[in-house]
């Protein structure tokens, strides 16, 4: 009936979401459904929560069932062949743990990403040669060829965020703690085209805010927290997820949890006020 995957797409999540509502739509309880294909209703439950992905003939069954005219019909069955495709980050998964792979997946369909960066710039805002610099700290026995593929990975990260165009646009609103400018993790060069690249967004319009915290503003509600990101969807049936970073990448936190997201949230917003405007240039270190 199904295939185990390594964690949910956000177009499987979708496609899961939209057969729930149809089988409810029709009137019909989960048991009965999972009686009428023939298998335990856990295993249907599964699938409606994107736990497992689902073969076309059963979700072809399930739309008989549920009285889904042919054009819908057709509509879900292309949306479920979508949704089985890798993703564009799948060449990369020697480096790529499946739940990175999960949270990758959720921010390139996101349409708002909140980021809080309290010790360098965030992931999606690092010039390549920053990026590189940091990519060595955090994997100090990789080899040259090993980092130039974790930097083409987060190269291509940026392209399907911040600088997508297939997509509805996504917007980027990044607090970053002042600190981080003055915190010189490669040489001045390096640091120079990375703080001019996060001071242009200050005088363009676009896609990505940037708000430098002033160290003079002293305390604010995410002071004890690591870096932060809140993801916001445009579609209904996605949740706001929220990821609290760690040192290393699998003390990563993502959550649905609703509190959580809510709590944070209003820490962005309460630490945002504290901030110059979006459009205050960057308060750049002076000399080399």
């Amino acid at each position: 009936m199904s295939r185990p995957r390594s964690g949910p797409t956000v177009a499987l999540r979708v496609l899961a979401a939209d057969l729930r509502a149809r089988r409810e739509a029709a009137g019909i309880t989960l048991e009965a459904a999972a009686t009428a294909l023939g298998v335990h209703h856990m295993t249907l439950s599964r699938l409606e929560r994107a736990m497992t992905a689902p073969r076309r003939a059963t979700v072809s069954h399930l739309l008989r069932l549920y009285g889904t005219p042919a054009a819908d019909t057709d509509n879900v069955l292309a949306a479920l062949d979508e949704a089985l495709l890798p993703g564009w980050w799948h060449p990369y998964r020697a480096i790529l743990p499946d739940h990175l792979a999960g949270t990758i997946d959720l921010e390139s369909a996101a349409s708002l990403i909140r980021a809080y960066a309290p010790g360098v710039v965030p992931e999606l805002l690092q010039t390549p040669d920053y990026a590189r610099a940091l990519l060595t700290l955090r994997h100090p026995r990789a080899d040259e060829k090993e980092i130039g593929l974790r930097l083409r990975l987060l190269q291509e990260r940026q392209q399907h965020t911040v600088d997508r165009t297939d997509q509805p646009p996504m917007r980027l609103w990044a607090l970053i703690e002042e600190a981080v400018l003055a915190r010189r993790v490669a040489s001045p060069q390096v640091m120079r085209e990375q703080l001019d690249h996060l001071d242009r967004f200050t005088t363009q319009r676009g896609a990505v805010s940037v708000q430098v915290i002033p160290t003079a503003a002293g305390s604010h509600p995410l002071l004890l927290s690591g870096p932060v990101d809140i993801l916001r969807f445009t579609h209904p049936t996605l949740a706001d997820r929220l990821i609290v970073r760690g040192l290393h990448a699998e003390t990563a936190t993502l959550t649905d949890d609703r509190d959580a997201v809510r709590t944070y949230q209003a820490a962005m917003d309460v630490t945002a006020t504290v901030a110059p405007s979006p459009s205050t240039r960057l308060p750049l270190p002076e000399g080399p």
